[in-house]
């Protein structure tokens, strides 16, 4: 039952992510520097942490110094500035399929990271998804800027998602790693602000969006896979993170008008095959005490 909820929780993740996609898209394309963009939405998400913990009667800046906090920080970033930055010369629905390799990255790095090997099934799921994300993202014309900086981000959400289960397979409390998170994004991100192209745009639409991406999508996200993706590990958490670029692509083709040709259509189908491969792999063993990730 705990990893069902696990699976149900993070694909909750999934959907706020994929939204994100065409909103920052929308307010990007007016030459919204990305890095100030990103700046704003994480001080937000790290303002309204620290509300909270004030709330509960705790310390907020006890954990700032989290060193496990720190180093998914970094990897957070990183895994923000360049998708972020990427999605400026990029369309939101294919800056999402190409976040999505981050889905084999996983799959290559975990085993050296957390020396556990993948189940049979997680492996066929993963060999579907990838082979429909190859379909996805393979590009006409060559890898484009926006493109290569999209790889970078995927390798770093990547590190992320790996380090979140090397981290939290103990009893410490979780929360304390998030607000290190966020503060470091926060601050890697305004200190970029001169260097990378970009116009200061501070208005109803672009708070909005960082609002809203602060809450569901930054907050709310990064709490959830510190609390459940322990329970289905890297690999299996991978296989539902897959799902991002078919939300992704749903919204975006709902508010800004884009597509998806037939070979996109066949990339998507595969992805959906492979999310159900691996769920299934995951509920079959959710029954033991330790998974073999």
């Amino acid at each position: 039952m705990l990893k069902t909820r696990a699976t149900f929780m993070l694909m909750l993740v999934v959907l706020f992510w994929g939204l994100t996609f065409p909103m920052q898209k929308a307010i990007l394309g007016d030459g919204l520097s990305p890095v100030f963009y990103n700046a704003l939405r994480f001080a937000i998400a790290s303002f309204f942490v620290i509300v909270y913990e004030k709330l509960r009667g705790k310390n907020p800046f006890k954990s700032i110094f989290n060193i496990q906090g720190v180093i998914l920080g970094l990897f957070l970033t990183g895994g923000y500035l360049f998708q972020t930055w990427g999605l400026v010369h990029t369309t939101a629905s294919k800056s999402a399929f190409i976040t999505a390799l981050y889905v084999g990255f996983v799959a290559v790095l975990s085993p050296l990271i957390e020396k556990k090997l993948p189940s049979f099934m997680k492996i066929v799921a993963l060999l579907i998804s990838i082979t429909g994300l190859y379909l996805l993202t393979s590009p006409k014309g060559g890898i484009e800027f926006g493109d290569f900086l999209t790889i970078l981000c995927s390798v770093f959400f990547a590190l992320h998602v790996i380090y979140i289960s090397v981290f939290t397979n103990d009893n410490a409390d979780e929360f304390q790693m998030l607000l290190p998170q966020l503060l470091i994004v926060t601050l890697v991100n305004g200190a970029l602000i001169p260097f990378i192209p970009g116009k200061v745009i501070f208005d109803a639409g672009t708070l909005f969006t960082a609002t809203f991406t602060a809450v569901f999508a930054t907050i709310l996200a990064v709490a959830i896979q510190l609390r459940y993706q322990k329970h289905i590990g890297s690999v299996g958490a991978s296989l539902v993170y897959v799902g991002e670029p078919a939300f992704a692509l749903l919204f975006a083709m709902i508010f800004l008008g884009e597509g998806a040709s037939p070979r996109e259509s066949l990339g998507l189908v595969l992805m959906i095959l492979g999310i159900i491969t691996g769920s299934l792999s995951i509920l079959r063993n959710k029954g033991s005490v330790v998974e073999n990730q």
